[in-house]
């Protein structure tokens, strides 16, 4: 064997046995969170906490790669032109000081979340998140502590001693010395398939941990030490607050703006019927014409005169994420934090799921053609309790597209499946992708603008859906809820300022609705939970943002943001503010001077909300 293939196997080695000490180490870690927190355990089948070691091994092996990757630079670098036996020692001396730290926090991990319910976070540095935990068990946490520290040790040095322990090989060769440095930059390099969680499109979030209906198992599947880092990342954004004016007044003014009667129409046939929210990707202004655009959707043509339409409703924000935290929660978004990325966060939010499921609604299911762990969405939806999940595992492979996932057309037609085969009442949540970019959809060109063809491809498939839905028994007693998620530039590029931007179709179709309403009133996307809630009947004040835009005495106004900015629309004023900037995009109002006190008092009581959970 040459003398540079030895110096590559004893560094290959080494890596291998420094990633199976890191993946014992943490799995000691869940089977020791487990432990600690029997309790809550107890209701958890054992088969559900043996798949939460199993998922929790994403989390893993990102470290792992990250720590990889170091290795592998100072091996090429330093380890080809020294002794390799001392450069590897210094690897080891690495890893045990930082799995010491990491063994160190392990029982104040299981402590901490018998006592508040999640994992330690970058927001419990500056809190006082120990405050409650009683003097034993400290003394007892740290006893634990450098007990398991120990241990750590002896594991580190017992697995890695065989290679560090060896005789240094000779040195290399100069060829051998370059083809090891290519070898371990090639390691390197791969690294970022488990530093990412894999080779899907959405790169690794927290929303992986969660795939049981038991959330003691996701969050035994979660990683604290990545939890950490990840927050560590995201702690100047939540940590984000918005003050204008003393509280009591802003306050005042939030106030005056959800002031409601409680007498509103009833346009249903039923206050229990089976409810379909089709969030449709994308779709804005530019597309719809009855809302000033092209007729890019003749489907949702087809439906004024028979359907509860608001067309004058504006999208919560601008991103995917902080839509469906809008649609499904009724809860607006800050401008520079997504409150999807925070399970700890998201799971304090109301959902019309939830709120339904006390309502008897035991038949639920989230359907969405593409991966659910992107951009967090899993956590969301398993948070709201869906009893079924949908996603592009649950599909051929011919039926996917070349980026996102299964095209709409197959997604309609499981929707139209599950629908037909459901316990009444039920609730569906379908999320449509094909009107993403890049736009790519299975059909003859209808537009030559990308967005739009892509528009027109949706609204067929939802056509045919609706079409199909018609002939069914379940129908008559059936209201479709069709809205955006966002909005979106369009085919003219109009810049964020423009109210083409945000503004979305919101409408209520299907056998269950009474009468044909148009409802002119400016409202929100997260007005969509009060005003569906309402019309069953349903206690719904925990939406405490949402408005029931059918109510006489509430006051019509929207508000969203962007990227570090935010806007406001009433009968009487438009404006877009941008915060980096700080100036102005827009600014109308039918006034002599537009009030900009409105949509600032909103953004506070917004962002002291936001704090607080």
């Amino acid at each position: 064997m040459k003398q540079g293939a030895i110096n590559v196997w004893l560094a290959v080695r080494y890596l291998f046995l420094h990633a199976f000490f890191w993946i014992v180490t943490f799995a000691l870690h869940r089977i020791l969170f487990i432990a600690i927190n029997s309790s809550k355990a107890i209701d958890t089948p054992i088969g559900q906490l043996f798949s939460a070691l199993l998922h929790g091994m994403v989390f893993d092996l990102s470290i792992v790669g990250y720590l990889s990757l170091l290795y592998c630079v100072i091996i090429a670098i330093v380890g080809q032109w020294y002794n390799l036996k001392k450069v590897l020692s210094i690897c080891n001396y690495i890893t045990l000081a930082l799995s010491s730290v990491v063994v160190f926090f392990m029982p104040g991990d299981g402590i901490m979340y018998s006592y508040w319910g999640f994992h330690y976070d970058a927001t419990c540095i500056a809190g006082s998140t120990w405050d409650a935990i009683e003097t034993w068990a400290i003394v007892l946490y740290l006893i634990a502590s450098f007990a398991l520290i120990a241990g750590n040790y002896v594991l580190l040095r017992t697995l890695t001693s065989r290679v560090i322990d060896v005789d240094a090989p000779p040195a290399p060769t100069f060829p051998a010395r370059i083809t090891n440095c290519v070898v371990m930059l090639v390691i390197a390099a791969a690294m970022i398939i488990p530093i990412r969680g894999g080779l899907d499109l959405a790169p690794l979030s927290n929303s992986r941990a969660y795939f049981s209906e038991y959330q003691f198992a996701n969050h035994t599947a979660m990683s604290p030490l990545w939890n950490f880092i990840y927050s560590t990342k995201r702690l100047k954004e939540a940590s984000t607050t918005y003050h204008f004016m003393d509280d009591s007044k802003a306050e005042t003014i939030f106030r005056d703006l959800t002031v409601e009667s409680g007498e509103y129409p009833h346009l249903l046939t039923t206050s229990r019927p089976n409810v379909i929210v089709i969030l449709l990707e994308s779709f804005s202004a530019h597309a719809i014409e009855f809302l000033g655009g092209v007729n890019a959707t003749p489907t949702i043509k087809s439906l004024l005169g028979q359907s509860i339409v608001f067309d004058h409703v504006l999208a919560a924000s601008d991103r995917s994420g902080k839509g469906l935290v809008a649609a499904m929660c009724g809860y607006p978004v800050l401008p520079t934090i997504s409150i999807i990325q925070y399970p700890k966060k998201t799971q304090t939010l109301p959902f019309i799921a939830r709120k339904l499921r006390d309502e008897g609604y035991e038949s639920q299911t989230f359907i969405y053609g593409g991966d659910l762990n992107f951009n967090n969405f899993n956590s969301l939806v398993n948070i709201a309790g869906f009893d079924n999940v949908i996603t592009e595992d649950d599909f051929d492979a011919s039926m996917l597209g070349p980026k996102w996932g299964a095209h709409d057309e197959y997604a309609f037609d499981r929707l139209l499946e599950v629908a037909s085969s459901q316990k009444q009442p039920f609730f569906d949540f379908f999320f449509t992708l094909s009107s993403h970019e890049p736009f790519v959809v299975p059909m003859k060109r209808k537009f030559d603008n990308d967005y739009l063809n892509s528009v027109y491809y949706t609204d067929m498939c939802l056509g045919k859906f609706l079409d199909a839905a018609r002939k069914k028994s379940w129908w008559k007693n059936t209201v479709v809820v069709l809205m955006a998620d966002h909005g979106h530039n369009g085919p003219d590029d109009v810049p964020i300022e423009h109210e083409s931007r945000f503004k979305i179709p919101l409408i209520l179709t299907g056998g269950a609705v009474a009468k044909d309403t148009l409802v002119t009133k400016q409202g929100s996307q997260i007005d969509l939970a009060k005003t569906l809630l309402s019309q069953m009947d349903v206690d719904c004040r925990e939406f405490t943002f949402s408005k029931n835009l059918l109510d006489p005495v509430v006051k019509g106004y929207s508000f969203f943001d962007f990227n570090d900015g935010y806007g406001f629309a009433d009968d009487e004023n438009y404006q877009v503010y941008d915060n980096r900037g700080r100036t102005w995009l827009k600014k109308y109002s039918s006034a002599a001077e537009a009030d900009t006190l409105t949509a600032r008092a909103i953004l506070q009581i917004m962002s002291d909300d936001n704090q607080k959970r």
